[in-house]
């Protein structure tokens, strides 16, 4: 019974170097799908949504799940960036792209909202969050600025 489990353990052990000595970019690779495979409007959104120093908003796990399901799309928890992954690769046609956009849109529209709503009640705040309405906007164009790029061309990465 013993030589079982020292056969078991020594198994689980080899696995486990094996998972922890994955370096990020052989991991990459290992999944399949690089940066080169996906469409330019996938890369450039994430890079945007996932930092709120560039689109002056936070997109939590929660927000990035809100959206897939009013876009009628079911995704996992995991990691904000395969989360946003999974939701923009879900995007198969132009109809798809403009309801998700509309409910990324109003997310941002919400958090502006709540931006100047702080801002009037609480005066000291108005600086920090004049900063990230700005980038806000902006992202809000980004989506705009897409869509009208990708009207006529196939969305399927």
């Amino acid at each position: 019974m013993a030589d079982k489990f020292d056969n078991f353990r020594e198994e689980f052990n080899e696995i486990m170097d094996k998972a922890m000595s994955c370096d990020s970019e052989q991991c990459e690779q290992d999944e399949g799908l690089s940066d080169d495979d996906y469409p330019d409007y996938i890369i450039e959104l994430k890079t945007k949504m996932l930092s709120p120093n560039r689109c002056g908003i936070y997109f939590s796990k929660k927000d990035i799940r809100n959206i897939a399901k009013e876009c009628g799309e079911n995704i996992s928890l995991k990691q904000r960036d395969r989360m946003m992954d999974d939701l923009l690769r879900s995007i198969f046609d132009l109809e798809e792209m403009e309801r998700a956009f509309d409910v990324i849109r109003g997310y941002i529209d919400l958090r502006i909202t709540y931006y100047d709503e702080l801002s009037a009640a609480y005066s000291e705040s108005k600086p920090f969050l004049d900063e990230y309405k700005p980038k806000a906007l902006a992202l809000r164009k980004s989506l705009d600025r897409i869509i009208k790029e990708s009207k006529g061309q196939v969305l399927k990465p």
